[in-house]
């Protein structure tokens, strides 16, 4: 597993990536996304998976990325996907195609709870362990997913087993100030040494296959350790 001071993330042939949000309709990703499309495979589809939102919500950033030079692909959300649909031969034979994932949404909730255990999930970490070298992308509730604990939106902050790529870790996308996180002014009562990673807009943290760790877009990430469970 690699590691970089307190960054554990699980290892792979593929990027692993936390975008903090942004709309993409006014470019606020548009500079991270770029650096993305850059180290991809772009001979193989994009997937674009979101935890809630509409189809055209999905399909709008698929678009998105073509525009920027992707390569296109397919869009689905959980608001109208069940899980059985997550388990389908030919939903998995996208994911085996994938040249990148793109986890999507506010509520990390519905993707920890629809992935978790599940053939769907066991694909996409394959994809990401392999020479297929798929790109793992979480934006917004699809980066929280991706860490140790997922913490859902206000007002509730309902909380659950994260996918666990990103180790030890809680991830708050959005981020302007500590001062203003609900999440890392209470990182402690998850646990002692959790690592809380505060991701603004238009920012990404991304790991590469390589042991990279490099931030993308304009702005900085902040980093907080838990002092006690």
């Amino acid at each position: 597993m690699p590691q970089q001071g307190p960054l554990q993330w699980l290892d792979g042939e593929g990027w692993l990536v936390l975008l903090g949000g942004g709309d993409v309709a006014r470019g606020e990703t548009d500079v991270a996304d770029a650096q993305l499309l850059s180290v991809v495979n772009l001979d193989r589809p994009m997937v674009v998976l979101l935890s809630d939102g509409t189809r055209e919500d999905a399909d709008a950033i698929l678009e998105h990325y073509t525009l920027l030079g992707g390569p296109g692909g397919e869009a689905f959300t959980l608001a109208e996907m069940t899980r059985a649909e997550l388990e389908n031969p030919k939903f998995l034979s996208l994911l085996d195609e994938a040249g990148v994932l793109h986890l999507g949404g506010e509520n990390p909730l519905p993707l920890v709870r629809n992935l978790y255990g599940t053939t769907a999930l066991a694909h996409i970490l394959r994809g990401f362990g392999t020479l297929q070298g798929l790109t793992l992308v979480g934006s917004g509730g699809g980066a929280v997913a991706l860490g140790t604990w997922a913490i859902g939106p206000a007002p509730q902050y309902l909380q659950a087993q994260g996918l666990g790529l990103l180790q030890n870790a809680v991830i708050v996308p959005h981020f302007t100030r500590t001062e203003d996180s609900v999440v890392l002014r209470c990182l402690s009562q998850l646990g002692d040494g959790l690592l809380g990673l505060g991701v603004p807009d238009g920012v990404a943290l991304a790991f590469g296959p390589q042991g990279q760790v490099e931030t993308w877009g304009t702005g900085q990430v902040t980093a907080v350790v838990s002092a006690g469970g």
